[in-house]
């Protein structure tokens, strides 16, 4: 059983969506547990779900959904917040207790994708795995007692997955001896289905060639702002073609909106907002940026590589560098950096040599994370865990 809290717009969503797609069903057979029923997953989510999955509501029953309801539609005062924490405590954990209680004895692993049930984890009988999605390092490093309390709760789990090795180095540093197991188990990609997306037809927001960049517009982690001064900056000094698409939302689009006007590229740089699909864009584009400040491991990134996409992505805690092999699948920046991002765009757009190998070698990087490969690292965190309840 695969657990969330819930869905929003970002990768863990994402990530989670293609797990379901790409198990081998002649070894699995998967629920999915959702806390609360979201918008997003309602309107958009719910329909790529795999039909051969079962979808649990945790919280379903109208009346427990007050508060998060009024969240979504953003209509929660700070004294409801308060008045959310509390009703929490009383109502809600007691009932998904009962609920998670009753579920675990149907299942034989509890995947915690997003480890919102870490006070229940390892309970009830059953096998219980963690999945961590970002740097231990970026998030917790200057905060020392948010780590003391988050050790004692990933302890409970039988195991822990990070999503790259340097994640696990991290955590393993970190936390020393208190974690049971420590797994690295990537994200999985459906390569065909990526493939097969990227041929539906979605017109791009511009009739000129474009770079693009995938990614929610959230600058505490994302940082388009670099993207876009280097854009302006690649504007300034080379005669190039290229504009820029940029595919995702966010409370920052109307900030990033005026910086583009400020630089004075507002008619190059196009925002397409966010998209079920955004894989026809990619496939349309010349290269793809990410220029985080941090991440886990960049779903975009991988299906970037499917498409055969040449990629430029931040050298940030963690992900791009193991993704891309240290530079040999696509090329690396340092984070913030204006100048060497805008270098990297102009050699990649201005060199067909270079170009059409990164474009080769992303389509052999790819596979590393299709589904075969995906399946083999599963099963074997799967086995080892599911070996200690029986």
């Amino acid at each position: 059983m695969f657990h969330i809290v819930d869905f929003g717009d970002g990768g863990i969503e994402s990530s989670l969506i293609q797990w379901l797609r790409v198990f081998d069903r002649t070894h699995f057979k998967v629920t999915l547990s959702v806390m609360h029923p979201s918008p997003a997953f309602e309107n958009r989510f719910r329909a790529l779900v795999p039909p051969d999955v079962d979808i649990e509501i945790l919280v379903d029953r109208g009346w427990l959904n007050f508060f998060q309801t009024r969240r979504y539609a953003r209509r929660l005062s700070k004294l409801g917040r308060v008045a959310r924490d509390v009703f929490n405590t009383l109502a809600v954990r007691p009932y998904v207790k009962q609920r998670v209680a009753a579920l675990a004895q149907q299942h034989a692993l509890i995947v915690d994708y997003d480890m919102s049930l870490r006070r229940l984890a390892g309970q009830f009988g059953t096998a219980w795995l963690g999945v961590n999605h970002f740097s231990f390092d970026a998030r917790l490093a200057n905060r020392p007692r948010k780590k003391r309390r988050l050790a004692t709760q990933f302890a409970r789990y039988h195991g822990v997955a990070a999503l790259n090795q340097h994640m696990a180095d991290e955590a393993r540093a970190m936390f020393g001896g208190v974690l049971q197991r420590l797994f690295v188990l990537p994200n999985a990609i459906d390569i065909e289905r990526i493939r097969d997306n990227a041929t539906a037809r979605d017109v791009p927001p511009c009739d000129a060639p474009y770079i693009v960049s995938v990614a929610r517009l959230d600058e505490i982690q994302k940082d388009h702002r670099t993207l876009l001064r280097a854009y302006a900056r690649l504007v300034q000094d080379a005669d190039i073609a290229e504009h820029l698409v940029i595919v995702g939302d966010g409370a920052f689009r109307g900030e990033l909106e005026g910086l583009s006007r400020e630089l004075g590229i507002a008619s190059r740089v196009h925002f397409a907002g966010y998209r079920n699909n955004p894989h026809a864009l990619v496939a349309g584009a010349r290269l793809q940026v990410l220029s985080s400040h941090y991440e886990g491991m960049p779903m975009v990134l991988l299906e970037a590589l499917a498409l055969g996409k040449p990629v430029i992505a931040s050298d940030c805690p963690t992900g791009p560098r193991e993704i891309l092999g240290d530079g040999r699948f696509g090329m690396l920046f340092e984070v913030g950096a204006v100048d060497e991002l805008a270098q990297a765009m102009r050699r990649l757009l201005g060199d067909d040599v270079l170009h059409d190998r990164m474009a080769q070698r992303a389509l052999e990087r790819a596979e590393e994370y299709g589904i075969t490969a995906s399946n083999a690292r599963f099963a074997q965190c799967a086995a080892e865990l599911v070996a200690i309840e029986r």
